[in-house]
């Protein structure tokens, strides 16, 4: 598998995804700060998410009250307005995005049909995401997969295998598709991360497998990457984790995905060959204390 040039798959380094999802607040400008943070903390790629409210809800559900910390107005359709992102933002972050000339890749999720067409039109992105809310939605991920462009499901609101192999199978019929295990809590305890997963669905699938991560830290995604050796690494991002949300707390600052990256590169130089082949540095170590004066002595 291919994004946007870059494969995916054995063999091939980590693809780290900060995802800003709703963390900009629903202001241009932010989205556009976290984007730089995250290039600059050497990220593969930055994720939006392209909603509509009227086609993802209900009028019942947009007319609720909608209050506490979290809320951005007072029903679900104010909050929903407030937060989401308009074509005119998305058409200024990727043209800011051109402009910096900047390597990292620009991608979204889609969640509502209105805004494939657009994606198209405008050659917004390379390849697309499926939210796990939506990973039952087949009239959905059928249409995205038929543009051609290379699409990551993610799990996390699955609760079978049989479910996610018939998602991934909608999909697949069309364009290549990699898989993230997810858990959907936010943010998600250390208990119930279940790494092993990203083994079982590799094995079910044998595509691509990444992990999104929802706890707090980097230890559940440096895991995964390391011991699990997903293809994948997504992980949410904030200027503050303090700010009102549902997704701050489960996020990671500058300094947390910073590290998260150093982490992961440092150790995938770690890997090596596999051959018993010392450095040269080895051999210069051997020389100087004898080792080699050492063996053949003994004979």
């Amino acid at each position: 598998m291919e994004l946007n040039g870059r494969k995916i798959g054995p063999g091939e380094p980590c693809y780290i995804i900060a995802e800003i999802g709703q963390n900009h607040q629903g202001d241009a400008y932010t989205a556009c700060r976290l984007i730089q943070m995250a290039e600059k903390c050497g990220v593969d790629a930055v994720k939006l998410q392209a909603r509509s409210a009227v086609e993802e809800f209900s009028v019942h559900d947009l007319n609720e009250p909608y209050t506490g910390r979290n809320s951005f107005g007072a029903t679900y359709w104010d909050h929903r307005e407030a937060l989401d992102l308009t074509r005119t933002d998305f058409a200024h972050l990727k043209d800011r995005h051109h402009y910096n000339s900047n390597e990292c890749d620009l991608f979204t999720t889609v969640c509502a049909p209105c805004w494939i067409d657009w994606l198209e039109r405008e050659d917004w992105c390379k390849f697309y995401k499926i939210a796990s809310k939506d990973m039952r939605n087949q009239a959905l991920i059928e249409t995205l997969a038929k543009t051609g462009k290379p699409l990551i499901l993610s799990t996390g609101m699955a609760e079978t295998m049989h479910a996610i192999s018939q998602s991934y199978n909608w999909a697949a019929c069309h364009t290549s598709v990699a898989v993230m295990h997810c858990v959907s809590a936010y943010p998600v305890a250390h208990e119930d991360v279940n790494l092993k997963a990203i083994d079982t669905l590799r094995q079910e699938l044998g595509c691509p497998v990444g992990y999104s991560d929802h706890s707090a830290g980097v230890k559940a995604p440096v895991t995964a990457a390391m011991r699990y050796n997903a293809d994948l690494i997504e992980v949410h991002i904030t200027a503050n984790r303090a700010l009102p949300g549902s997704d701050h707390a489960a996020s990671l600052e500058e300094p947390g995905l910073n590290q998260l990256v150093q982490w992961i590169r440092q150790a995938e130089k770690m890997d090596g060959t596999g051959a018993l082949s010392k450095p040269t540095v080895v051999a210069e170590n051997r020389k100087k204390y004898g080792v080699l004066n050492q063996i053949q002595s003994l004979y």
